[in-house]
């Protein structure tokens, strides 16, 4: 199976650019009409208040229209989390695709709180569409066939928790998104360096260091390269240096243009922001092995575990082809350079190099830095990317071995199977395939693991016990884990004024108990999570043999 001689290749198919828009085509609006089928996730509203927040300073710094003002004002105090933002806690977060979505609400003027989340799962889901189209021409540049290029970026997009995610994580996969964008040009100017490639990596490095710290990440890295570079190629630095200049300049002033916060002391205050985030004080426990741990100080295998475990089995075999076969490579270079003998033989190799380590940079710095982490390994979305990148070096190193025809025949007969699997598990999922686990722990993962951290569950467990109970009175229901449930209850209009919610107080009265076991201590020992046997289990959501949440209902 060697995909240099498939049929659609970049120099045989003459309608091969229509097969491949056709492909993204269906898949956006697939996309598209499936937005409103996801529940809000507990970071939501805090992210919406902060686009409110820094679009009213915005508007009120360039503007006097004072009716506007007024009307955001309003608007703003009415929302959770701005009173404390009022009070100077948490500006120092990234705003750019926060504020975003907050233009485009009002630009839209969407009255109702329900449609201005679905409008920003939409926008959440564009940006990872167009980051899906950057990652196909990396791969296309990276292998230079189509069929290849597709098949990969399929396995981008496909993902079960990745792909849930794409549509309601305004924070991680928006990051990662513009990452892709980033990483498309950073890889294009360490092949050919120009001016275009320079402003725009300069660009989305810096918009992606302006949703989260951590994009600074990528500018080091390609700093790195080109030093690099510079060493193994002679007079490069003298050559090349005013582009050295133009991304010293442009990278700074567009972190500081797109970054409010950074407007009345750029400097002190990206300090700030920067040890805030490089090990953020949440000193709670995760569910861990079946431990409970504190997420200051987890495991050095936390992330690693965590990418095996809800990884498609398929994902991880070729990724750890790619990986083994490009690190040797990396290895053998590295201890045979000399004056006549450099890192990298050609331009293939240079990429590879630079994407295995921006993949391993974090996890290295997470480790060595004891970095608090929660909710999986969504705090390192962003090597995503780089983890499909080293699952198409592994699949291509495969197909082209010099296997009979029969053997290569049963591996495509293989990867068919197995995609074929992988959307299978899709659509089982949805829209819960942020809960999905591998065969490996599946049948075990509510023993080992948390389940549902974001809380898209809560929203499908409120309509269940509204269009059940009997009355049309008020009913009350307490929360006994770690979930804010009034937040999911924003998406449920009028019929959230038929549900009393109540978080973490203890009595017998209530006449419903939600719990989707998300604790931020060991349940054992809080007692705000006990559920008496005045009550019976009323309701489970599960997927495959995933509980997501349950609600019990009084005797």
């Amino acid at each position: 199976m060697n995909f240099n001689n498939i049929s659609i290749s970049i120099s045989n198919k003459k309608y091969s650019n229509i097969y491949v828009a056709t492909i993204f085509i269906l898949y956006f609006f697939a996309g598209l009409s499936i937005v409103k089928d996801f529940g809000l996730s507990i970071d939501e509203p805090f992210h919406r208040t902060n686009g409110y927040y820094w679009y009213l300073n915005i508007v009120k710094k360039f503007s006097s229209d004072y009716e506007l003002i007024n009307l955001l004002k309003n608007k703003l105090e009415n929302m959770h989390w701005a009173k404390e933002m009022a009070n100077g806690q948490y500006l120092q977060y990234g705003v750019f695709f926060d504020v975003l979505s907050t233009a485009i609400e009002e630009f839209l003027r969407i009255d109702k709180t329900r449609d201005a989340f679905i409008v920003k799962h939409s926008l959440t889901f564009i940006i990872f569409f167009i980051s899906s189209i950057f990652f196909y021409n990396i791969i296309l540049e990276r292998f230079k066939n189509k069929q290849f290029s597709i098949l990969i970026t399929f396995f981008y997009v496909t993902s079960p928790r990745i792909f849930a995610e794409s549509f309601y994580n305004c924070k991680d996969i928006v990051f990662m998104s513009f990452c892709v964008y980033s990483l498309y040009f950073c890889l294009k100017s360490l092949d050919k360096i120009k001016v275009i490639n320079i402003v725009f990596f300069a660009l989305f490095a810096a918009l992606a260091t302006d949703i989260r710290i951590m994009g600074i990440l990528l500018f080091c890295m390609y700093l790195i390269f080109l030093i690099i570079n510079s060493l193994e190629e002679k007079y490069y630095l003298r050559k090349n240096y005013k582009f050295f200049l133009i991304l010293f300049f442009l990278y700074p002033l567009f972190v500081f243009l797109f970054w409010p916060y950074l407007w009345d002391d750029p400097v002190q205050n990206f300090i700030f922001a920067f040890k805030s985030f490089s090990n953020y004080g949440w000193g709670a426990h995760v569910l861990y092995l079946g431990e409970f741990v504190k997420s200051n100080n987890l495991p050095w295998h936390y992330i690693p575990v965590w990418v095996i475990v809800s990884s498609p089995v398929i994902f991880l075999i070729f990724f750890f082809i790619g990986f083994l076969k490009t690190f040797t490579l990396f290895f053998n270079n590295f201890i045979n350079t000399s004056e006549t003998n450099n890192l990298w033989s050609d331009i293939n190799e240079k990429k590879d190099f630079f994407v295995i380590f921006f993949f391993l940079m974090p996890v290295i710095l997470v480790v060595l830095l004891n970095s608090t982490l929660y909710g999986g390994w969504r705090h390192v979305y962003f090597i995503y990317p780089c983890f499909v990148y080293l699952i198409g070096i592994g699949l291509n190193f495969i197909s082209n071995l010099k296997f009979r025809i029969f053997y290569k025949k049963v591996l495509s007969a293989f990867i068919f199977c197995a995609l074929a699997f992988n959307i299978y598990n899709l659509i089982k999922f949805h829209p819960y395939q942020n809960i999905y686990f591998n065969i490996l722990v599946e049948k075990k993962a509510n023993k080992l693991f948390e389940i549902d951290y974001w809380g898209l569950g809560n929203l499908r467990a409120l309509n269940y016990i509204e269009k059940n109970k009997k009355e049309d009175n008020l009913v009350t229901v307490r929360t006994a884990s770690f979930t804010p449930l009034n937040y999911s209850s924003l998406m449920m209009g009028n019929k959230n004024k038929k549900l009393f919610l109540i978080n973490g107080t203890v009595d017998l009265n209530q006449d419903f108990i939600f719990t989707n076991y998300i604790y931020e201590n060991d349940p054992r020992y809080e007692k705000k999570y006990f559920i008496s046997n005045n009550y019976d289990k009323f309701y489970t959501l599960k997927k495959g043999n995933v509980i997501i949440n349950e609600i019990y209902k009084k005797k």
